[in-house]
């Protein structure tokens, strides 16, 4: 019997030890995921870092006219016609795009920036935040990597972002607004433009 306590107690005291030591590994796995993350974090190259809700105007081309968005007490209008009621929601979405901007690669050394399509960019998207505008300049697709060339104005390093901000941007007022009722409004500011 007492052999058997002593078999019991040394069984109890390796299942704790065992208990404790997977406890302790999880522990350590779980801060070495949080430390490989924050270096992952830190060593991310961003091409643009907004707040979504600092932006207080943006523009950019599109068919070859330019669009230009203010924000005021909080809400979105059209530069070119404040009546149409835009859907905040959209822009929102578009703002949340751009406004911290992430790069896959980052390029310094290079020759021309024609090699990148940026010599005549797709588009130009200017961000106001505060008092300050940084102008995104949109290049060719690499089509290898099926990522997109970018550039801020203001620096000289190209960089290679995974989303197309061409495609992102390529919303006309119309597709921007918020109900039916506005679409005859957006046609009709459009028609007088041409």
């Amino acid at each position: 019997m007492q052999r058997q306590k002593k078999q019991f107690l040394v069984m109890v005291i390796l299942l704790v030890i065992g208990i404790f030591a997977y406890l302790g590994v999880r522990f350590y796995n779980g801060k070495q995921e949080e430390k490989k993350a924050a270096e992952e974090e830190q060593s991310k190259t961003l091409v643009t870092d907004f707040k979504s809700d600092d932006i207080t105007s943006f523009s950019y081309q599109y068919e070859g006219e330019l669009l230009e968005f203010v924000k005021e007490d909080g809400t979105w209008y059209y530069k070119g016609d404040r009546s149409i009621a835009m859907d905040q929601d959209q822009i929102s979405s578009l703002l949340d795009s751009v406004a911290k901007l992430n790069a896959e690669t980052k390029v310094s050394d290079y020759e021309t920036l024609a090699d990148y399509g940026l010599d005549k960019p797709k588009n130009m998207i200017v961000l106001t935040a505060q008092a300050s505008a940084t102008t995104l300049l949109l290049g060719n697709k690499n089509e290898m990597l099926s990522q997109y060339y970018v550039k801020t104005e203001a620096e000289p390093d190209v960089y290679l972002i995974s989303i197309s901000l061409a495609d992102v941007f390529g919303k006309s007022v119309s597709d921007l607004t918020k109900a039916e009722e506005n679409t005859e409004k957006v046609r009709e500011t459009e028609d007088s433009r041409e």
